[in-house]
């Protein structure tokens, strides 16, 4: 849902996370013309063989090292493409590899029971492929580099998760294109959770091979894909990039027109602006809201207690300086005072406070602090819900 983590300086790791929720079947897909049918069977000839998919796409470029974006590479990764992850600091190049080490060791555990394994990791494993060679092979797949030229080289495919900030995106895009001038056919995707493709095309230097691909916090579990043109998109690229997130493992809804917020983040951001309102305005505290929602809308049912959702769960999961962000900036744009207030509480009591939610996805191990305490939170507690 809400864009990756990144600072304010572009790439880096200050502002954290984003959403999360659950998939639906796929949309119906475009259709293909005779001539796109005849690209692809041409792209597919020429593909790699670590990939099994028919978007023809192998060489991706993963622009942000930040929460969403060590996620979007590593799930890349893991199906089989060669992956580069850009960020303007070495250290937080070096954040993002020690997380996609935890992850895979999270992606080995959960292979030992397949009734647990994550929807988008399900099926890596074979008789004949080992869970630790998936790992080792998706680690040799992995690259991180500070240098965009590099990082543009032969590139099929750029993943953008930079903050929710038009000049920081316009900057990136303008910096990207510089980069790319010598492969008319890379395709550029923003993972933006609440902009539109079409406030940052005219930066691109590419408005027929420019979309929307937007992916939820957790992509391995929430494996879905949002594509979203412009006006201008060519439609055999929406098709290609439709085609990507399958073969990603993804489940990809094509988002017919442009919508800030996509399908999930026009549900998720009212949804959550109403309960940090409930707090903001003293009518109740993050704990209570929590549980009101979690019994009435049988959460009582989880199993597995890190795996509820409920709204300031749910804000942790994604960070806090994310969701004070957003709630600022569609604040401004609607002139909604109460969003603003909402922004502006986050702000004063958690995100000045380094209480930024949880760093890695996974409250049983995170030692952070956001609106509830890691690991094991009161939410994952017998009697939480008492």
């Amino acid at each position: 849902m809400f864009l990756s983590s990144t600072s304010n300086t572009l790439f880096s790791s200050t502002i954290r996370r984003r959403a999360i929720i659950v998939s639906s079947k796929a949309m119906g897909s475009l259709v293909r013309t005779s001539s796109q049918s005849q690209s692809q069977s041409k792209l597919q000839s020429v593909r790699c063989m670590t990939t099994h998919g028919c978007s023809g796409i192998q060489k991706v470029t993963i622009v942000g090292a930040g929460t969403l974006g060590t996620q979007v590479a590593l799930q890349t990764a893991i199906t089989g493409h060669e992956v580069t992850v850009l960020d303007v600091t070495e250290d937080a190049l070096e954040v993002c590899r020690r997380n996609h080490e935890a992850i895979l060791q999270t992606y080995l555990a959960r292979d030992q029971d397949h009734n647990n394994q994550a929807r988008g990791w399900k099926g890596l494993s074979s008789v004949t492929t080992s869970t630790e060679q998936v790992v080792q092979d998706t680690m040799q797949r992995l690259h991180y580099t500070t240098d965009t030229a590099e990082a543009m080289q032969e590139c099929d495919l750029v993943s953008e998760n930079v903050p929710e900030v038009p000049d920081i995106k316009a900057s990136t895009y303008a910096k990207l294109s510089q980069h790319c001038t010598h492969n008319e056919e890379t395709i550029f995707t923003t993972n933006s959770s609440t902009l539109l493709p079409s406030d940052f095309v005219q930066h691109t230097g590419r408005p027929s091979k420019f979309v929307a691909l937007h992916f939820a916090n957790g992509i391995w579990d929430a494996n879905i894909a949002e594509v979203m043109p412009h006006p201008d998109t060519d439609e055999a690229i929406t098709q290609k990039v439709l085609d990507f997130a399958k073969d990603m493992h993804m489940v990809p809804f094509y988002v017919q027109k442009e919508q800030n917020g996509y399908l999930i983040n026009s549900l998720l951001v009212p949804w959550l602006n109403a309960a940090q309102s409930l707090v903001t305005n003293g009518v109740s505290t993050p704990s209570d809201i929590d549980k009101v929602w979690l019994i009435s809308m049988g959460g009582y049912h989880h199993q597995d207690p890190s795996t509820t959702r409920a709204p300031f769960i749910v804000m942790d999961m994604i960070g806090i300086p994310l969701v004070a962000g957003v709630f600022s900036y569609w604040g401004d744009i609607y002139g909604d005072a109460q969003m603003k207030a909402n922004a502006a509480y986050l702000q004063e009591h958690y995100v000045t406070q380094d209480k930024l939610g949880i760093t890695n996805g996974n409250p049983k191990e995170d030692t952070s602090e956001g609106i509830y305490s890691y690991p094991n939170p009161e939410f994952m507690s017998t009697d939480f819900l008492k």
